[in-house]
Order: structure tokens, then C-alpha cells, then sequence
């Protein structure tokens, strides 16, 4: 069950889609469009926090970004990466994986 907020929020983005978005170019680089992450994360996170998310995905669209996939941030990975960064003593990703770190290299984010 979502909020009041949170619905109106969709059913704006949803009026968006109907109305506005057939008239324009798809000109969108990234899958989902905005406007499907919008809705994702508004449903999946709330008001505040989903609305941060589409704000910065909305911020993205620009000639300086490549595009592509680029789905909603999964609620598990999100805690996962908050209690790796708030432990005490955490090493970080590969330590955690026992993988071992070289001085130097960076890895990849997922």
C-alpha cells in the first residue's frame, strides 16, 4: 500500500506518459525510461527517498552520459552497502568476498 503522495506522484507521471511523451522524439537513452524509474522507485522506496532517485536519474539525461541500462537500486544491495560502509573495521567489497586487494587497482562497481 503506498501513500497519497506517492500515488499522486505516479498518476502526474503517468498523466506525463499519455499525454506529453506521444507527442516528443524518443529521445530516451536509458532502459527503463525515466519516467518507468520514476514510477519504480516512487513505489518501491516512498516519496523521499524514490524521488531522489528519479530526481538524479532525471539529471543524468544529458549529451555528458552514455545511457543504458540503469534499473532501480535493489533494497538488499542498498543495506548491504550501508552496513559495509558503517562497520567497523570493514576493508571494503573485495575483502568482504576474500578476494585480495592490490595497491592500486580499483574495482568494479555492480
Amino acid at each position: 500500500m503506498t501513500s497519497r503522495p506517492v500515488r499522486a506522484a505516479v498518476f502526474l507521471i503517468q498523466l506525463y506518459r499519455t499525454t506529453i511523451s506521444p507527442l516528443r522524439l524518443p529521445t530516451c537513452r536509458f532502459t527503463p525510461t525515466c519516467s518507468q524509474y520514476a514510477v519504480e522507485a516512487l513505489t518501491e522506496f516512498g516519496l523521499l527517498r524514490g524521488g531522489w532517485l528519479a530526481l538524479v536519474r532525471l539529471l543524468k539525461c544529458g549529451p555528458w552520459h552514455n545511457g543504458g541500462w540503469d534499473p532501480i537500486p535493489d533494497r538488499g544491495i542498498e543495506r548491504e552497502r550501508h552496513s559495509d560502509a558503517t562497520a567497523e573495521g570493514s576493508g571494503g567489497a573485495a575483502e568482504d568476498r576474500g578476494e585480495p586487494v592490490q595497491q592500486g587497482k580499483s574495482l568494479p562497481r555492480v
